[in-house]
């Protein structure tokens, strides 16, 4: 048991599945024993139904993990990058299907759908998939509810405009792109 949990570790995953232990372990009907045995010793956490962590694993990056494939995005990944102070309600993970919620160590995980074109601009930052952060104001002013404006305007300021111009899709999205730069010069002045 310890050899698969330490190889599970080495892997650099913040989450893995019962399925994936089960069959390193090589005894399917002993893996989910043996799991709840290690949650019990505390060197694993229960995540949701099949999903497993260790305990100090970043929740942004089981998010990841239960989602995939899926980035941080949003909100959060601007609040990861240093570029706001204000700290988000929910971990917001960027992702090319339905979508869903659920909690992860208490936290709500919140998806948001991209289409399959936009999922990309990303990068591995410390075993965490994050959208860079121009990626993540794109993809915040794609979907409007998924950042509060105060949050972009502080972001643009530190960003490169014709960036995330680029990867806008949409003219609703370049609309509002044009509006908040309007109130961030403003504001400069």
């Amino acid at each position: 048991m310890d050899e698969i949990l330490q190889a599970l570790k080495k892997s650099g995953r913040a989450a893995f599945r019962t399925r994936e232990y089960a069959a390193m372990l090589g005894k399917e009907g002993y893996a989910r024993l043996a799991l709840h045995r290690l949650k019990n010793q505390g060197r694993i956490t229960s995540v949701k139904n099949g999903w497993w962590a260790f305990p100090d694993a970043l929740p942004e990056a089981v998010a990841c993990e239960v989602s995939r494939p899926a980035y941080v995005s949003f909100h959060s990944a601007l609040f990861l990058h240093g570029m706001t102070t204000q700290t988000p309600a929910k971990i917001q993970v960027a992702v090319a299907r339905r979508t869903r919620t659920y909690p992860v160590f208490g936290l709500a995980v919140k998806e948001y759908k991209v289409g399959k074109d936009q999922f990309c601009g990303f990068l591995r930052k410390d075993g965490l998939l994050l959208a860079t952060p121009e990626k993540a104001v794109a993809d915040s002013l794609m979907a409007p509810r998924a950042c509060p404006e105060i949050v972009l305007q502080e972001a643009l300021e530190k960003t490169d405009a014709g960036k995330i111009r680029g990867m806008l899709a949409t003219a609703a999205a370049e609309k509002r792109l044009t509006r908040l730069m309007k109130r961030v010069e403003q504001e400069r002045t």
